[in-house]
C-alpha cells in the first residue's frame, strides 16, 4: 500500500458499527421512495379520472346540443345561414360524441376541451359499463339518422323526411342519454373518490413510519458519536506520525486554497525552507511557476471541490502532473527541478454523519531524476526510429535511382548556397532569393516523393514553409535568410548519411549490375533507362492513396530516347510535377466520379515520343474534371494582382495563363502535395528554358491534356535549338 493510501485510509470511518443506521436510513429511503412512487402514481390515476368526469360531463352537454340543433335546423329551412350554421355544430358535435363514447367504452385518444388529446381508459366499473352500453344502444340509430340527413345534404337531396326522422330520434332519446350520461359522470366520480381516499391512508401510513424511523436513526446516532470523536482523535496522531516518515511532501489545503497546519517533514526538503502553514497554495504556485500554470491548477483544484464532478473523470487534467519549477535558494541562485504534484480529495464527515470534501491533499514528488532518463530514452528512440525508417526506405528504392537521387539533391544545394551567397542590393533582388530557392526545393521535393523518401519530402515541405512566410514579410533582409541556411545545412548533413549508410549496405544492388555490364554490355535503350521510370507508378499510386482517390497510371515511350542526364533530370522533373498536378487538381474522388457515371478508378495517360529527327512530344492526359475556369477566375480575384473590371474581360486562354503563373494555386488548403502554386511555374520555366512549346486542352467533367513540345538534346549534341517557345490553349 502506497503513503497516499495510508492517508486516505486515515480519513474513511469503519462503517462496521453505523450499520444499523445506514440500515435505517436505507429503509427510510426506501419508505420515502415507495410512498412518492405511490403517491405519483395515484395522483396520476386521479388525473385521468378527472379527464374523465369532465369528458362525461362534455357528454351530457354534447347530447344536448346535438338535439337543440336539430330543433334548429327543423325551424330554419328557409334561412340558409342559420342552417348551415347548424348544420356545422350539429356535425362537430356527433363526431365529438361518438369519438369519445368509443374512447370510454373501448380506450383511446379523444380530443379534450382545446385541441389537446386526451387518453381515456375503458370503463370498467358495473355502474359505468351499463351506462356506457345503455347510451351505445340509442346512439347507433340516432348517429345513423344523423349521418342520412347529413348525406342527403351533401347529394343535394330532398332532406325533409331524415331530418324528420333525425329530430323524431332526438326527442325520444335526449332524456334517456342524459340520465345513461349522468350515471356515468357518478361512477367516474366515484371511482376517483376511492383512489383519494387509499391516498389518504398510505400517506397517513408513511408519515408515522418515517418518524419511527428517524427516532431509530437518531438513537444510534447519538450512542456513536462519542465513539466516533475517539476515532477521529486517534486517526490524528497517526496522521502526525505518517508525516514524520513519509518520504513525500504532503499537506492538505481547504477550499480558499490556504495550507493546513501539518505537513510532511518532506516537502521541506523538495520546496525549500519555508512558512507552509496558513500560506495560500496559490501565491506558493506563483512563486515557482509561471502565472499561467498557477491560474490553471487553481481552476483545476476548484473542480476537486465541486461535489458533483467525480475525481475520476479529471485526474487527466491535473496542469501540475510534471511541471519544471526554478526554486531559491539559500546563496541566493536558483535551482530547477522537476516537480510531480498529485491530488486527491479528503473526505469528512458532518454533523449529519454524511462525508464531505473538506480538503483537498496534495502529494509533491521530485521526479528530475526521472525526466532526464525518460528524455533520454527518448532521443535514443527517435534516433533509432530515424535511422531504421532511412535503412527501410532506402532498401525499396531502387540503388541506381538512389545515386541519382543523391547526385541531384547535392546539385540541388550547391544551387540554393549559390542563390544564397548572391550579394542583393535591392529588397527586389532579396525577395528574389526566395523565389529561386522555392523552385529549386519544390523540384527537390517531387523527386524525393516519386521515391516515396518521405523524410527528405518533409524536410522540404518545411524549408517551403520557411520560404513562404519570407516571400509574404513586406520587410524581407538578408539576415532573415538564417533559419533557412540552418534547415539547408541539416538537409545536406542528413543526405551525406544516406549517402554513407548507402554505402556501407554494400550497394549489392550496384554490385550487380556493374558484373553483368563486366560480362555483356547492354544497348542504350536497355534496361539502364527502363529503370530510372518505374518509381513513378509507385508515385502515383502513393499521391493517389494520400489524397483518397483511385488513380491508373498508363505510360509509354519513357525508355525509348536517350537524353543528356541533366537534361533528362528536367525531363523528369517535369512529369513529375504533371502527374502531380493530374491527380490532386485533375482527377476526382471516386464518389464524384460515380456520380458522373465515371470509373471510379481515374486515369492519366503519359507518353513520350520522337516526332522528328530533333524534336520530341510529351503527353500528359487524364480524364478527371478539366480545368475550372471560373475557379481560376475567383482565385485571380482574391489575389489582389490585378483590377476586377481588367480579370472580368479575361477569356478562358488568359485564365488557363494564370496557371503558370508563379505562387497561383486554385488548392483550398496548402499540402504536401499542393497549395504552393510553383508545380505549373516550374515546368513552365524548363519549357521556356529550351525553347518548346506547351499545349494545353481542357473539357470540362471530362478530360485535362497537357502537351509539351521540346527539342532532342542527346550526351553528344550541344543543346541549341531554333523553336521559339509558346503557350497555346
Amino acid at each position: 500500500m502506497t503513503t497516499g493510501e495510508h492517508m486516505s485510509g486515515l480519513f474513511n470511518f469503519d462503517f462496521g458499527k453505523y450499520r444499523g443506521i445506514l440500515i435505517s436510513v436505507a429503509l427510510f429511503l426506501l419508505l420515502d421512495a415507495s410512498v412518492l412512487i405511490f403517491n405519483f402514481y395515484v395522483s396520476y390515476e386521479i388525473a385521468d379520472d378527472a379527464v374523465g368526469v369532465n369528458l362525461a360531463g362534455r357528454q351530457r352537454m354534447l347530447s344536448q346540443r346535438m338535439a337543440k340543433t336539430l330543433l334548429i335546423l327543423d325551424a330554419s329551412k328557409d334561412d340558409p345561414v342559420a342552417f348551415k350554421k347548424a348544420f356545422d355544430e350539429l356535425q362537430l358535435s356527433k363526431g365529438l360524441f361518438d369519438e369519445t363514447l368509443n374512447g370510454f367504452i373501448n380506450g383511446g385518444q379523444v380530443r379534450g376541451a382545446g385541441k389537446d388529446m386526451a387518453q381515456l381508459e375503458p370503463v370498467t366499473n358495473r355502474l359505468g359499463k351499463d351506462s356506457l352500453q345503455n347510451t351505445l344502444q340509442l346512439w347507433l340509430p340516432y348517429k345513423k339518422s344523423i349521418d342520412i340527413f347529413s348525406e342527403s345534404i351533401a347529394r343535394g337531396e330532398d332532406y325533409s323526411n331524415p331530418l324528420a326522422v333525425a329530430v323524431a330520434l332526438a326527442r325520444t332519446h335526449n332524456l334517456t342519454m342524459l340520465s345513461a350520461m349522468n350515471d356515468l359522470t357518478v361512477s367516474l366520480e366515484q371511482v376517483a373518490a376511492s383512489k383519494a381516499i387509499r391516498l389518504r391512508g398510505i400517506q397517513t401510513l408513511g408519515i408515522c413510519l418515517a418518524i419511527i424511523n428517524f427516532l431509530f436513526i437518531m438513537f444510534h446516532f447519538v450512542r456513536q458519536l462519542r465513539d466516533s470523536d475517539k476515532v477521529i482523535e486517534r486517526a490524528r496522531r497517526e496522521t502526525t506520525e505518517i508525516l514524520e516518515t513519509v518520504n513525500e511532501g504532503l499537506f492538505l489545503i481547504d477550499k480558499q486554497l490556504i495550507i493546513g497546519g501539518q505537513h510532511s517533514a518532506k516537502l521541506v526538503e523538495v520546496l525549500g525552507t519555508q512558512q507552509f502553514a496558513g500560506q495560500s497554495f496559490q501565491v506558493l504556485l506563483e512563486s515557482i511557476v509561471s502565472a499561467k500554470d498557477a491560474e490553471t491548477a487553481r481552476g483545476f483544484i476548484e473542480l476537486l471541490f465541486d461535489p458533483k464532478i467525480k475525481e475520476k473523470l479529471i485526474g487527466d487534467l491535473n496542469p501540475l502532473n510534471s511541471v519544471e519549477v526554478n526554486i531559491a535558494n539559500q546563496s541566493g541562485g536558483f535551482l530547477t527541478k522537476h516537480l510531480q504534484f498529485s491530488f486527491a480529495r479528503a473526505y469528512q464527515k458532518n454533523e449529519d454523519d454524511v462525508a464531505e470534501i473538506s480538503h483537498v491533499l496534495v502529494t509533491v514528488l521530485d521526479v528530475s531524476e526521472q525526466v532526464k532518463l525518460v528524455r533520454a530514452l527518448n532521443e535514443s528512440r527517435k534516433h533509432n526510429e530515424s535511422q531504421l525508417e532511412m535503412i527501410t526506405s532506402l532498401l525499396h528504392t531502387h540503388p541506381g535511382l538512389l545515386r541519382e537521387f543523391i547526385a541531384n539533391s547535392f546539385n540541388c544545394f550547391n544551387r540554393i548556397n549559390n542563390v544564397l551567397r548572391q550579394p542583393a542590393k535591392t529588397s527586389q533582388a532579396v525577395r528574389d532569393k526566395a523565389v529561386n530557392i522555392f523552385r529549386e526545393i519544390h523540384n527537390f521535393k517531387g523527386e524525393a516523393a516519386s521515391l516515396k523518401l518521405e523524410f527528405f519530402e518533409i524536410a522540404a515541405h518545411k524549408m517551403e514553409d520557411t520560404l513562404a512566410e519570407l516571400r509574404d514579410k513586406p520587410d524581407l533582409t538578408g539576415n532573415d535568410y538564417l533559419g533557412l541556411t540552418v534547415q539547408l545545412e541539416n538537409l545536406i548533413s542528413y543526405t551525406q548519411q544516406v549517402e554513407h549508410l548507402t554505402e556501407r549496405l554494400g550497394q549489392f544492388a550496384i554490385v550487380s549490375s556493374n558484373k553483368f555490364k563486366a560480362a555483356y554490355t547492354p544497348p542504350s535503350t536497355g534496361n539502364k533507362r527502363e529503370h530510372a521510370w518505374d518509381h513513378l507508378q509507385d508515385f502515383v499510386q502513393n499521391l493517389a492513396l494520400r489524397n483518397g482517390k483511385l488513380v491508373k497510371l498508363v505510360a509509354s515511350g519513357l525508355s525509348e530516347i536517350e537524353l543528356e542526364a541533366n537534361y533528362g533530370q528536367q525531363l523528369k522533373e517535369i512529369i513529375i510535377q504533371l502527374l502531380r498536378n493530374a491527380v490532386v487538381h485533375g482527377i476526382e474522388a471516386p464518389n464524384d466520379r460515380e456520380m458522373s457515371e465515371k470509373n471510379m478508378e481515374g486515369r492519366i495517360d503519359l507518353r513520350l515520343a520522337k516526332i522528328s529527327t530533333t524534336e520530341m512530344e510529351l503527353t500528359v492526359m487524364d480524364d478527371g474534371a478539366g480545368l475550372d475556369y471560373e475557379a481560376i477566375r475567383a482565385k485571380a480575384f482574391t489575389s489582389g494582382k490585378w483590377p476586377d473590371d481588367e480579370i472580368e474581360s479575361w477569356t478562358n486562354k488568359h485564365l488557363l495563363g494564370l496557371i503558370f503563373h508563379e505562387g497561383f494555386s486554385t488548392a483550398k488548403e496548402i499540402s504536401k502535395d499542393a497549395g504552393r502554386g510553383m508545380g505549373m511555374e516550374a515546368v513552365m520555366n524548363h519549357v521556356l528554358e529550351h525553347r518548346g512549346k506547351i499545349t494545353v486542352s481542357s473539357r470540362r467533367g471530362r478530360h485535362c491534356r497537357f502537351v509539351i513540345t521540346l527539342p532532342i538534346i542527346t550526351a553528344n549534341s550541344n543543346g541549341h535549338v531554333n523553336n521559339d517557345s509558346e503557350i497555346a490553349a
